[in-house]
C-alpha cells in the first residue's frame, strides 16, 4: 500500500467547493488550485451535470481498483498514460469543461492539455483565443436582451385571498397613479375581527379590566376632581330642594343616593328595576296575602296625584339643571377622546334620569330583580383614539362640530367674536371636512370603474384646496393664495415624508421601500416643477425691474466757474434708502408680450402632462398594476362569489355624493370666513401675508394627507407614506396651478392685478427647488429612519423661518 496524502487544506477545500472541483478531479490532475489556474465560466447548469459526471466516473473508478487510481496519480505527476488512458482523458475532459472550453491549465514545468486535441503548441493558443471571444461575445449579447417585464402581484400590496374584492381595488388604486393613497378601511369590520383591546372599546362589559393599577387609579382621581365634586354637590343640592317640597320625597331620595355614585362610581352597579314599583319600592318585599295587596292597590289609587305632582316638579325645575350640568360633562369627556368611557356612562345615566328615574338602583352587588346598566371601573383609556364611528376616526368626529360653530360665528356673530376665534374655528373645522372628502373619494373611486376614479380624483381630490385659493384671490388675498400653493407643495416634499419617517422610526427600527418606483414619481416632480416655475425664471433673467428709494431729500447743484462758485438750477436726489423692485406686470412688455405667453403655454402643458400619466397608468400599461387573477377551483367560485355579495359598504355610492356635496358646500362657506379673518389676524399676531400662507393655510386644508402619511407609517407601509407627498405634489404642479392660472384668466380678462400668475418671487423658486433636491436624495437611499426624517423636518424648519423673516416690500 502506498501512503495517503494528507487531505487538502481548508483554504482549498473553499476553493473546490465555490468551483465545483471534485476530490476524483484534483487526483487526475493534482495541478489545479496548487498553481496559477484560468478558469473562465461557462452555463452553470452544464457545470454542475459535468460536475456530477465526473465525482460519478472517479467514484466507479476507484471502487473498481485503487491501484488504478494510484497508477493514474503517478502517471498524471509524470505526464505519462498507462492502462487508464481512457478514464483519465474522460476526467480530463471534465476538467477542461469546468474550467472553460478551450482553457488550459499550466505550472511551471509542463503543460496539461486536453488528450481530445492534438498537442498544444501555437494551435492550443489559437483555439483558447477563439474560445475566449466566443464566451465574450456571448456575454455582450446578453447585455441587449430586454428582460421580460414583471408585473406587480398581489403579494406586493399585502393582499391575501381573504381579502374582499372592494379593499383590493382600493389597495390598487392605492399604488396608482392619479389616485391618492388612503388608509381607512372601506367596508365595515365586525367588532370579532378586531384586536381584544379594540373590542373592548365597543363592549359596556369593563370587568376584564384591571382598575386596579396605577394609571388606572390616577385617571379616576382625576375624574373624582374634575366631575365628580362638582356633580355631587349639584345632586345634594337637587335631593334637598325635591325633599323639602314633599311631593317629590321619592326623587330627593333618589338623588341623595346617585350622589355617591357621581362621586365615585368605579365599582358599583347602578341598576334598572325589572319590577312595576312605585316610588323606590320593591315588590318582593311586600306581603303577599289578599288583605296586602287589597291595600296596595288603594294606596297606588290614591297615590296617583301624588305622582303626578312630583313628576311634574322634578321634570320642570329639577330636570333641565341635570340635562344642562350632564350634558356639560359628557361632551368634555367625549372631546378629550381618552375619557370616552366617562362619557358613556353619564350618556346612561342622563338617558335613565330622563325616561324612568324612580327604577333606577345603586347597590355593591348585583341584584336577581333587576337589570345592570353600568359598572364603571375606570374614567381614561388611552386605547380610545382607535375608536370609529361609522367608519370615521372619533377624532375627526370630534371637530365636525365646529363646522357649525364658525358657521355661527361667521354669518350671525361676525361683529360680537373676536375674528381670531372665527379664524381658529374656521381651521378646525377645516379638519374634518377635507377626511370626510377623501374618505367619499376613495370609497366612490372603489365602487366605480378606474377611468371614472381617476376623474373623481382629479377633480374632488383638489376641490378644497382651489376653493380657499379662488375664495383668497377673490377677497383680493392673491399673495396668500400663492404662498398657500408653495407652502403646500413644501409640506408635501418635505414635511410629509419627514413626519412620517420620524413617527415610523419611533416604531420601527428601519424602513425600506423601492427606490426606483419613488424615482418614477420624483423625475415627475421634478418635470412638473421645471415647467411650472420656467415663466418664473424667464421673467427674472429678462424681466425689468427698477428702484423704490425712500427718505430722499433734494439738494441743489453748485457749479465752479473760473474759481468763482454758482449756484445752479439743478438738484440732486439724496436717498438713504433704495432697493430694487418689479416693475408693474401689465406695464412690461417683457411680460405682456412673451412672459405672459410662456405662462399659458405651460400651464396647457402641464395639465397634458397629468392626463398622459392616466393614459399610462390606465389604458396602455394596466398590466404592471393588475396582477393576474388566479384560477380558483369550482368548489370555491361559488364562495368567493357570496363573498362578494355579502361585503357592506362603509358607505354606499349614495352616501359618498351627498358627503361630497355637503364638503363642497360647507368649506366655500366656511374659508369665505376664514379669508376674511386673514387681516385682522395678521395685524393681530404681527404675521406677514405669506407667512400666514406657507404655513397655516398651507397646511390645514391638506391635513388628511399628513394623518394618512403617518397611519401609514406607523404600520410600516412607508412606500404608500412617500407616495402621498409625491402625488400631492404632483397634482399640486400639474393640476391645481394650470387651473388657478386659467381661472384668473378669464375672472380678470388676463390682467395681472389681483391674479394668479406663474411668476414667483425669489424667495418661493429657491424653497420649491431646495425641497426637490432634497427629496430626490433621500428617495434615492430606499431606505428610511427617524434620523432621515428629522434632517426633513429641519430642513422645512430652517426655510419657514426664512418666510417669518421676509421683510415686507
Amino acid at each position: 500500500m502506498t501512503d495517503r496524502k494528507p487531505l487538502l487544506p481548508k483554504n482549498e477545500q473553499e476553493y473546490d467547493e465555490i468551483h465545483g472541483i471534485s476530490m476524483g478531479n484534483r487526483a487526475v490532475n493534482p495541478s489545479v488550485h496548487q498553481h496559477n489556474v484560468v478558469i473562465l465560466p461557462i452555463d452553470d447548469n452544464s457545470s454542475s451535470s459535468n460536475n456530477n459526471n465526473n465525482n460519478n466516473n472517479n467514484n466507479n473508478n476507484n471502487n473498481n481498483n485503487n491501484n488504478n487510481n494510484n497508477n493514474n496519480n503517478n502517471n498524471n505527476n509524470n505526464n505519462n498514460n498507462n492502462n487508464n488512458n481512457n478514464n483519465n482523458n474522460n476526467n480530463n475532459n471534465n476538467i477542461y469543461q469546468d474550467s472553460g472550453k478551450g482553457s488550459t491549465i499550466s505550472n511551471s514545468n509542463s503543460t496539461v492539455t486536453p488528450p481530445s486535441l492534438p498537442s498544444l503548441s501555437s494551435s492550443s493558443s489559437t483555439i483558447t483565443t477563439t474560445d475566449k471571444n466566443n464566451n465574450i461575445n456571448k456575454k455582450r449579447k446578453k447585455l441587449y436582451i430586454a428582460e421580460k417585464e414583471q408585473p406587480i402581484t398581489f403579494d406586493d400590496f399585502g393582499i391575501t385571498e381573504d381579502t374582499n374584492p372592494l379593499e383590493v381595488k382600493h389597495q390598487i388604486q392605492n399604488h396608482m397613479f392619479g389616485f391618492k393613497p388612503f388608509k381607512s378601511k372601506l367596508t365595515k369590520r365586525r367588532v370579532e375581527e378586531r384586536s381584544p383591546e379594540v373590542q373592548s372599546l365597543y363592549s359596556d362589559e369593563q370587568k376584564d379590566i384591571n382598575s386596579n393599577s396605577i394609571a388606572n387609579t390616577i385617571g379616576n382621581v382625576v375624574y373624582c376632581i374634575m366631575f365628580g365634586i362638582p356633580l355631587s354637590i349639584l345632586y345634594i343640592i337637587c335631593s334637598i330642594i325635591l325633599c323639602l317640597t314633599y311631593f317629590g320625597l321619592p326623587y330627593g331620595k333618589l338623588f341623595w343616593r346617585l350622589k355617591g355614585f357621581v362621586f365615585w362610581p368605579f365599582r358599583k352597579y347602578l341598576q334598572l328595576s325589572t319590577t312595576n314599583s312605585l316610588f323606590g319600592q320593591d315588590e318582593e318585599r311586600l306581603p303577599l296575602s289578599n288583605g296586602r295587596r287589597r291595600a296596595q292597590s288603594i294606596a297606588h289609587r290614591k297615590l296617583t296625584l301624588y305622582n303626578y305632582i312630583g313628576a311634574f316638579i322634578y321634570y320642570l325645575f329639577i330636570a333641565p339643571f341635570i340635562i344642562i350640568s350632564e350634558t356639560i360633562v359628557l361632551s368634555l369627556t367625549w372631546m378629550l377622546v381618552v375619557s370616552i368611557p366617562t362619557a358613556k356612562n353619564h350618556t346612561k345615566l342622563l338617558t335613565h334620569l330622563i325616561i324612568n328615574p324612580l327604577k333606577l338602583r345603586i347597590e355593591d352587588y348585583p341584584r336577581g330583580d333587576c337589570q345592570i346598566l353600568l359598572y364603571p371601573v375606570e374614567a381614561f383609556n388611552r386605547i380610545y383614539y382607535k375608536y370609529t364611528i361609522n367608519g370615521m376616526n372619533v377624532v375627526l368626529v370630534n371637530l365636525l362640530p365646529f363646522v357649525i360653530i364658525s358657521l355661527i360665528f361667521g354669518f350671525f356673530l361676525e361683529h360680537k367674536i373676536n375674528p381670531v376665534v372665527i379664524f381658529i374655528c374656521c381651521l378646525l373645522s377645516t379638519i374634518p371636512l377635507s377626511y370626510y372628502n377623501g374618505m367619499a373619494i376613495a370609497s366612490l373611486s372603489a365602487q366605480t370603474s378606474f377611468a371614472i376614479g381617476a376623474l373623481i380624483n382629479a377633480s374632488f381630490g383638489s376641490i378644497i384646496e382651489l376653493i380657499l385659493y379662488v375664495v383668497s384671490i377673490s377677497g383680493a388675498q392673491e399673495e396668500v393664495a400663492r404662498s398657500a400653493l408653495t407652502g403646500a407643495l413644501l409640506g408635501s416634499m418635505l414635511l410629509i415624508p419627514g413626519l412620517s419617517m420620524v413617527i415610523g422610526g419611533l416604531k420601527h427600527k428601519e424602513q425600506r421601500f423601492n427606490p426606483t418606483l419613488m424615482g418614477v414619481n420624483t423625475i415627475l416632480l421634478m418635470i412638473a416643477v421645471v415647467a411650472a416655475f420656467a415663466p418664473t425664471l424667464f421673467y427674472k433673467v429678462y424681466g425689468s425691474f427698477g428702484f423704490s428709494c425712500t427718505s430722499c431729500i433734494q439738494q441743489p447743484t453748485n457749479v465752479t466757474v473760473d474759481g468763482i462758485t454758482v449756484n445752479g438750477t439743478n438738484t440732486l436726489m439724496d436717498c438713504g434708502k433704495c432697493t430694487i423692485v418689479s416693475s408693474d406686470l401689465d406695464e412690461d412688455p417683457v411680460y405682456t408680450q412673451k412672459a405672459r405667453t410662456l405662462m399659458y403655454i405651460c400651464s396647457g402643458i402641464l395639465p397634458l402632462t397629468y392626463f398622459i400619466g392616466l393614459l399610462f397608468t390606465l389604458k396602455t400599461h394596466t398590466h404592471i398594476l393588475h396582477a393576474p387573477e388566479k384560477k380558483r377551483p369550482e368548489s370555491t367560485t361559488d364562495v368567493h362569489e357570496t363573498k362578494e355579495k355579502s361585503i357592506e359598504y362603509e358607505w354606499s355610492k349614495v352616501q359618498c355624493i351627498i358627503v361630497l356635496l355637503a364638503c363642497t358646500t360647507m368649506f366655500a362657506l366656511v374659508s369665505e370666513k376664514l379669508v376674511g379673518t386673514i387681516d385682522p389676524v395678521v395685524s393681530a399676531l404681527g404675521l406677514t401675508h405669506e407667512f400666514l400662507g406657507v404655513t397655516i393655510l398651507g397646511i390645514i386644508p391638506s391635513a388628511a394627507e399628513y394623518l394618512n402619511a403617518v397611519q401609514f407609517a406607523i404600520h410600516n407601509n412607508m412606500p404608500l407614506a412617500l407616495e402621498i407627498g409625491a402625488s400631492a405634489a404632483v397634482q399640486i404642479t400639474l393640476f391645481q396651478m394650470p387651473v388657478l392660472v386659467f381661472i384668473c384668466a378669464v375672472y380678470n380678462h388676463l390682467s395681472s392685478a389681483g391674479s394668479f400668475t406663474l411668476i414667483f418671487p425669489l424667495m418661493d423658486f429657491f424653497a420649491i427647488f431646495f425641497g426637490v433636491m432634497v427629496m430626490n436624495l433621500v428617495f434615492s437611499n430606499g431606505r428610511t429612519n427617524y434620523f432621515i426624517g428629522s434632517t426633513l423636518v429641519i430642513i422645512y424648519l430652517v426655510i419657514v423661518f426664512c418666510f417669518y423673516f421676509t421683510p415686507v416690500v
